[in-house]
């Protein structure tokens, strides 16, 4: 179940990754859009599922698809 969040509850980068995955990019696209390593846009995913109490990927992708920010 998805949790009620706000934008208050992510970081600003983390709202900058929800926005790059909503325009369809990769993580791989992501890391190199912000000069950060695929590992940690990899760390950044998994702390936007915990603070929305993801527990799958259907769920996560439903959030991204959803998220208005």
């Amino acid at each position: 179940m998805i949790h009620q969040v706000q934008n208050g509850d992510f970081t600003l980068r983390e709202l900058e990754i929800i926005f790059l995955i909503q325009q369809g990019n990769t993580s791989q696209e992501i890391a190199e859009k912000l000069h950060i390593s695929k590992f940690t846009i990899k760390k950044h995913r998994e702390n936007i599922a915990r603070k929305i109490g993801s527990h799958g990927k259907k769920e996560f992708r439903r959030f991204i698809r959803n998220f208005k920010a």
